[in-house]
């Protein structure tokens, strides 16, 4: 769903919100260039606030949502957006409290350079791809062994990559049976232009803008997200060193995004109202990218870390994209579950709270 080269252009990139411009511009400067590693950070960070860095993508509105209904400030609780996609920049200002919050795929979450003992922690997650990543394919590509031997075109942890590596695998095959070319997900539907491209990794809009326009006649969507169960998942990461100081701080931050989600469920119309002018499109233009997203609940959220007493399907996730990422070497060795993720913040959160 994100990259590490800039955002994506299905969520439309422009101001998000004006009253938090400054507030983010300065923010950021702070995260590259001035207070990048530094202990004060963490001493500074206000007991009440979170300071989350995250891309521009529509998966995560929830958050942006609850603040502009108030349900963060029904907790008490304070949220600013700082807006950069740079995990070098995000990373470093997160492990050391500069910010304490980032939201992401899960799997580039993991890959490099994450390791066991490193500050952070995965406490929620926010939305599933469900046909919003995939592959987009030429004519006579009629499986993902037809890739075999063949160019795929991609960036290296672009959720298209990696389910193709994760189908690959199914087959018998990895990602060193095909001659990978490394491209910006920008420059997508230029590179399937070229002959030699059996295959391109991509998303929406310009998954569905490709088969449409190519003059490649019979090209088609050989892989979706909406095929790989929860493969490509965003979760909520924060600073563990504030997580463990204040929890409640991060139950609150949680039950206000999962309230987002319930209004989507119940009322999308006023949920798009909302989100929809911080990502300057219109609530129709919104709806149409977010047929390829799913919102996850308090109830999938539970699934998701097995506090409701099923298996947890995230460590499963976890656990299918280590085997991918290794493979890759995005990963220098497989982290635990139990070291990436708190899956207890989920059990009771709701418990003699608003929801």
């Amino acid at each position: 769903m994100k990259t590490t080269n800039g955002s994506k252009p299905r969520s439309q990139t422009q101001p998000f919100l004006q009253r938090t411009l400054a507030k983010t511009l300065t923010k950021t400067l702070a995260i590259g260039v001035v207070t990048l590693g530094s202990a004060a950070g963490s001493q500074a960070m206000a007991d009440n606030l979170i300071s989350c860095a995250y891309p521009f993508w529509f998966g995560f509105a929830p958050a942006p949502v609850a603040d502009e209904m108030g349900y963060f400030a029904e907790e008490g609780i304070e949220f600013e957006a700082v807006f950069d996609n740079d995990r070098a920049n995000v990373l470093p200002g997160l492990e050391q409290g500069d910010i304490n919050c980032t939201m992401r795929t899960i799997g580039e979450h993991m890959s490099r350079p994450l390791t066991a003992d490193s500050n952070l922690v995965v406490i929620g997650v926010i939305d599933v791809s469900i046909g919003a990543d995939g592959v987009v394919a030429a004519p006579g590509i009629e499986s993902v062994k037809d890739l075999v031997g063949k160019t795929f075109a991609g960036e290296i942890n672009h959720p298209g990559t990696l389910m193709t590596a994760h189908a690959l695998k199914a087959e018998g095959h990895s990602l060193k049976d095909v001659n990978l070319r490394l491209i910006a997900t920008d420059d997508s539907p230029a590179v399937f232009e070229d002959p030699e491209v059996a295959a391109v990794a991509t998303w929406e809009p310009m998954m569905s803008e490709i088969v449409a326009n190519t003059a490649r006649e019979g090209s088609k969507i050989l892989l979706s997200s909406k095929d790989f169960n929860g493969l490509i998942t965003d979760v909520v990461i924060v600073n563990r060193d504030d997580y463990n100081a204040n929890r409640e701080k991060y139950a609150a931050f949680m039950r206000g995004i999962y309230r987002a989600v319930d209004l989507y469920n119940k009322d999308p119309e006023k949920f798009l109202e909302v989100a929809a002018p911080g990502f300057d499109v219109t609530p129709e233009q919104m709806k149409v990218d977010l047929a390829g997203v799913y919102y996850t609940s308090y109830e999938d959220a539970q699934s998701f870390f097995g506090t409701d007493g099923s298996e947890p399907k995230l460590k499963q996730v976890t656990e299918d994209l280590t085997e991918i990422s290794v493979d890759l070497d995005l990963m220098d060795a497989p982290i635990p579950y139990e070291a990436m993720v708190d899956p207890t913040l989920t059990d009771g959160l709701f418990d003699g709270k608003t929801r």
